[in-house]
């Protein structure tokens, strides 16, 4: 089509071409049209879920029962990856109704979030719980872009302003909606279902209305007010909002990410930005690249080799345990300087032959530096940061292999080859439980006579319940908890307050010294891990103190099983 502003610019015209009796079009205008021709390009390009509004918004029905039913006040029970298995099922079924088969790769992406699904349950580290929800979210969009854009060309950068362009037009679809719905109802054989929503929109309309009036008239008459309490007790409205909000926020978000998918609003095409001159680079690359050279040597041979004569003071383990997050920060700047080379500067054999050698001292650089942590670690011991940051070089050292292939490979898919190696390395960490790594790893070095208050800290409050195999490996009673640990303490005391109590109604005058005993064998105070009750009900929340079908969970129900049973 051509220009919004030729297109209206239609009149009489003089001799040299201009025309007459037209005025010259306002910014505003100008904007006006353009506007309108988009929103008008946009509903053609939806004009396909227009036409199948029952299919579409029975599918994001579907997808909002399921998140709802799924995730309500459930963040990591067994029924995550049932809702991960219907959002990939709606995530199918969308797209074959709009005619795009699934493409290759895009069963990578599905199984990746069913193992996310899967690997979520199984853990109680509540924060990897939801980072894999952000996850899931960004191969969701992963997945729609493939499917409905010719992507083999894109890069890293066009790869994440996509996704970031695709979510907020999709918040720009909210009113579509209603007005497909208002389509569907406008046909002349859905006028029986277009009086039950006139019937629908006049109960919502009311809803304001009769709050109002109930609380005018629960002032104005007391029985009448104990009757709305009673009332209130049982619907409970602050669940049926937050269950409401759940299912409107779940059918919103299917049918606008779909309809967000068909009007295809972001630009399928990529700029070719490689006009850098290469001699600047390779002057800035190459200076870089001789120090690197040098940093190199001088890793081999005095820290690899143990060879060469350190400065006064320094032993060889000392100047091994130093400069690791300085080197892991180099790394990453190499990988984004490479990057930015190949994305801004002209093909050039000298500059990929400078940019292969800086990746060949960058391994050099991950090596010193995983050495050096795995120094530190055999010195003090894992830690959640130490555990994640090792992974997090493996996974840099990967790759670091795609950005050398590209290098000398330009048609090399460095977005896809990054993306399936974030991905395998994630649903690993995910599904290896680091807080269990980490238990075992503390316990391995710890002397149950001579356990601190710091080492309590640790194992019972900065670890997540993955750890709890291993502190029950320890077979500390509860006596001993209660010396380590000030919130066992008080729960003891209340818990030994009601003890007493019921033992005391239940004798009805018995011994105190008969009591105390007791009391003393229901707490467990000499039973091994009897204490673990306490430590389940500190770790699970509100939301898992009672585990059911629905929201079970594989590490916390492990938990549970080491409590000593009553008997």
């Amino acid at each position: 089509m051509g220009n919004s502003e030729e297109s209206v610019l239609v009149g009489l015209t003089e001799g040299d071409g201009k025309p007459v009796g037209v005025a010259p079009l306002s910014e505003s205008e100008q904007y006006d049209l353009q506007q309108r021709e988009k929103k008008r390009i946009r509903d053609e390009r939806l004009q396909p879920m227009k036409r199948n509004f029952p299919y579409f918004a029975g599918l994001s029905l579907f997808f909002a029962l399921a998140y709802t039913f799924c995730l309500y006040k459930n963040p990591g029970g067994i029924t995550y990856p049932l809702f991960v298995a219907a959002a990939c099922l709606c995530g199918v079924l969308a797209c074959r109704k709009l005619g795009h088969p699934m493409k290759r790769g895009s069963w990578f992406l599905l199984a990746a979030a069913m193992a996310l699904g899967i690997g979520t349950c199984r853990t109680a580290e509540w924060f990897l719980v939801a980072v894999n929800g952000l996850a899931l979210v960004l191969l969701g969009c992963v997945f729609a872009l493939h499917q409905f854009y010719d992507d083999d060309a894109w890069n890293l950068g066009k790869y994440f302003s996509a996704i970031f362009q695709y979510l907020v037009h999709a918040m720009g679809l909210l009113a579509v909606p209603f007005q497909h719905l208002e389509s569907w109802l406008g046909r002349q054989e859905n006028g029986r279902m277009r009086r039950a929503a006139m019937f629908g929109a006049g109960i919502l309309i009311a809803a304001p209305v009769l709050a109002i009036l109930v609380v005018l008239l629960g002032q104005a008459d007391v029985v009448f007010l104990s009757f709305v309490r009673e009332a209130l007790g049982l619907l409970k409205p602050l669940t049926l909002l937050h269950i409401g909000f759940m299912l409107a926020f779940g059918f919103f978000a299917m049918y606008c990410l779909t309809g967000c998918s068909l009007a295809r609003p972001v630009k399928e095409e990529t700029v070719d930005r490689r006009k850098g001159e290469p001699l600047m680079a390779i002057a800035f690359m190459g200076s870089i690249a001789l120090v690197y050279l040098a940093f190199c040597a001088i890793q081999i041979f005095y820290l690899f080799l143990g060879k060469g004569r350190l400065p006064q003071g320094y032993t060889y383990s000392s100047y091994a345990r130093q400069g690791f997050f300085q080197l892991l920060f180099v790394a990453c700047l190499n990988l984004v300087m490479v990057l930015a080379c190949l994305k801004f500067i002209r093909p050039s054999r000298v500059v990929n032959a400078i940019l292969t050698l800086i990746c060949g001292c960058t391994y050099i650089m991950l090596a010193s530096a995983v050495l050096r942590m795995l120094l530190y670690v055999r010195a003090y011991h894992l830690t959640y940061l130490r555990l994640t940051t090792l992974w997090f070089m493996a996974m840099l050292a990967v790759l670091l292999l795609g950005v050398t292939a590209i290098v000398w490979r330009p048609k090399f898919h460095l977005f896809r080859f990054g993306l399936a190696v974030v991905t395998i390395f994630y649903i690993g960490l995910v599904w290896a439980k680091p807080g269990e790594i980490l238990g075992w790893d503390y316990v391995r070095y710890l002397n149950r006579a001579q356990l601190t208050e710091e080492d309590a800290r640790y194992l019972f409050h900065e670890l997540s319940a993955d750890a709890a195999p291993a502190i029950a490996a320890m077979q500390l009673t509860g006596d001993e908890v209660e010396k380590l640990d000030r919130r066992y303490h008080g729960m003891q005391s209340e818990a030994g307050s009601a003890v007493a109590e019921t033992a005391e109604a239940e004798a009805n005058g018995a011994e105190m010294d008969s009591a105390e005993t007791d009391g003393a064998d229901m707490n467990g105070a000499e039973v091994p891990n009897a204490w673990m009750e306490w430590y389940y009900n500190l770790h699970a929340g509100s939301n898992y103190r009672e585990m059911g079908l629905r929201n079970f969970n594989f590490a916390l129900a492990k938990v549970k099983a080491l409590i000593p049973d009553e008997g």
